[in-house]
């Protein structure tokens, strides 16, 4: 009998040391908490079987799920990828919303490994329901595990070991038109990241020159939420008419990428191009092809333009140029340098990216030449090559 009460004494000792451990340790744990910590907490509060998850929704479910609702593009057929420490609970609220495929991504092993603890996890192939995961750097996602609907920031590192920009930039990227982005804060994770969410002059700043707009805002006592929306077809809110004589350019398009283009000279676009962000537009182009032409070559045909510094393949030094790609094989030839081009401007695809190789940098251009022959092909923005068509009538 002894024996046994000094076995339970030597246990209850053992469990009291323990405790008291911990204890010390919450106790003298400095803010900001490490994103490990984090993911521990996470792992003690949230760590439950599927089964389990399957629950009324708490009043924090339905305060979060109010302010993301207000998302466009959000409902139960939407690819939603989440991205952060703060992951969980938005998941409970997307999965409250009815939104069946849903990707969480964070750069923390620990904390995937807690997203599959309560939440199971469905194949990264097909379209089949259920959360997914993937660990590594939000800006190096694969394009596989895209496109979405909807992407949401829910810590300040925005999923990345670059710049909360760099994210963003991907996010748009990976976002189809229409669909949104939000930048989430919950109360608790302010405590321990005080310098987010943005405010609005911020959040502003950092989606400058990006095809978005701020769309909604909510701060509340209990969180910040964001949300931007990429425009339907990456519509512009007006159309940017650019003419001009073609001029030559640096001879890199049709000899290094397989795209050849026709530069309209920037110098009396100066005050147009002051106002357009540099980066990847599309739109319609007419050229005025010269004498002895086939008039298909003076036709209406869709163009895709970049409009910057060209940072990939810029030797330095160089200025700015208007370089359009038009999506029509000229039968007259290839020399209409001095011709007048014009051109409208509908849609604003992405900013301007440093690739890191050629290779990467074709490749981006071939998806966004597949991206603008679709939203051209939409009837809102066809119609506008009509009214381009129009102006050739009337100059003739």
């Amino acid at each position: 009998m002894s024996a046994s009460l000094g076995r339970v004494a030597g246990q209850m000792k053992r469990f009291n040391l323990s405790t008291s451990a911990h204890t010390l340790r919450s106790a003298k744990c400095p803010r900001p908490v490490s994103r490990a910590a984090l993911c521990v907490r996470a792992m003690t509060l949230k760590a439950v079987p599927v089964e389990a998850s399957i629950r009324p929704a708490s009043p924090r479910t339905k305060e979060l799920a109010m302010r993301i609702k207000l998302a466009p593009g959000l409902g139960p057929d939407a690819r939603a990828i989440v991205v952060g420490s703060g992951a969980l609970a938005v998941i409970d609220v997307l999965k409250y919303l009815g939104v069946q495929d849903i990707t969480a991504v964070d750069t923390t092993p620990d904390f995937i490994s807690v997203v599959k603890t309560a939440h199971g996890t469905a194949s990264t192939l097909g379209n089949e329901p259920g959360v997914r995961v993937w660990c590594g750097d939000f800006t190096e996602l694969p394009a596989y595990m895209g496109p979405a609907d909807l992407v949401v920031f829910t810590d300040e590192p925005f999923g990345t070991q670059l710049s909360p920009r760099d994210a963003l930039v991907r996010a748009c990227l990976t976002i189809r038109p229409g669909g949104s982005i939000i930048v989430n804060s919950e109360m608790e994770s302010r405590r321990w990241q005080p310098k987010y969410p943005p405010t609005r002059d911020v959040l502003a700043g950092l989606v400058a020159g990006l095809p978005v707009n701020i769309h909604s805002e909510q701060e509340a006592d209990s969180g910040y939420c964001g949300v931007l929306q990429v425009p339907y077809n990456y519509r512009l809110r007006s159309p940017i008419h650019l003419s001009g004589p073609v001029v030559r350019g640096f001879g890199r398009g049709s000899r290094q990428m397989g795209t050849p283009t026709a530069n309209i000279d920037p110098e009396p676009l100066t005050e147009t191009l002051a106002g357009m962000a540099p980066g990847v537009y599309f739109g319609w182009a007419r050229l005025a092809a010269p004498p002895g032409w086939p008039p298909a070559d003076s036709a209406v045909h869709k163009v895709v333009l970049n409009v910057g510094w060209r940072p990939t393949v810029n030797q330095g030094g160089e200025a700015p140029s208007v370089e359009c790609h038009i999506l029509h094989d000229f039968v007259g030839g290839s020399d209409f340098y001095g011709c007048n081009l014009q051109v409208v401007v509908l849609g604003f695809l992405r900013p301007e990216i440093r690739f890191a190789g050629l290779d990467a940098l074709v490749a981006r251009i071939r998806a966004d030449i597949a991206i603008a022959r679709v939203q051209l092909d939409t009837p809102d923005l066809r119609a506008r090559a009509a009214m381009l068509g129009q102006q050739q009538q009337q100059q003739q």
